[in-house]
């Protein structure tokens, strides 16, 4: 019932019609008050809206504050949370859990601690998919952005490839977001 989405722009057009005087009252008023029904009959069943809104729609993104030293395949603990609509991000673990199935964009950006090679990974449950690496005579930032279908209960995170150290401070270099984009 993907069409629910559209019934709220329908009941403009048709609101504009009466108004403009275009569409007869009495047939325009029959089928607002369908539409309303609908509506209201949909939002209490399992085919409810799939509108997006920002009550419901999980989102997150969290900082790190702070250097962090990483083991092999450690995770990093994004430490200050910004936002966590749904609260799938937890930040003592640093693992987001999907509160429900859809498409996720995920995006992170790492600085490495000055003159320090670093290399992390995006990982989806136990697959790595995507990374980044830095290396230079100052700190270098990497960016992974990737586009996910999860279901609910996926887990998704960031982790070193090796021993680093990730750089941060109170100007907030290292983050990780993400949200919900398509159910």
């Amino acid at each position: 019932m993907k069409m629910i989405c559209c019934i709220p722009v329908l009941a403009l057009i048709l609101f504009g019609e009466m108004v403009k005087g275009t569409c007869n009252s009495n047939l325009g008023s029959s089928l607002l008050g369908d539409l309303i029904g609908m509506v209201l009959k949909l939002k209490g069943s399992d085919n409810g809206c799939c509108c997006l809104n920002k009550k419901t729609t999980p989102a997150f993104s969290a900082i790190l504050t702070k250097l962090q030293s990483l083991g092999v395949k450690d995770t990093i603990k994004f430490d200050k949370v910004v936002t966590n609509i749904q609260n799938g991000y937890n930040p003592s673990s640093g693992i987001f859990t999907a509160p429900m199935a859809g498409v996720y964009q995920f995006s992170t950006t790492v600085m490495s601690h000055k003159g320090q090679k670093l290399v992390v990974h995006l990982w989806y449950n136990d697959v790595k998919m995507s990374g980044g690496w830095g290396l230079g005579n100052q700190h270098v930032q990497a960016t992974i952005n990737m586009v996910l279908e999860l279901q609910k209960g996926d887990q998704v995170t960031i982790k070193s490839r090796e021993n680093n150290n990730v750089y941060s401070d109170d100007d907030n270099y290292t983050s990780f977001s993400g949200y919900l984009i398509a159910q």
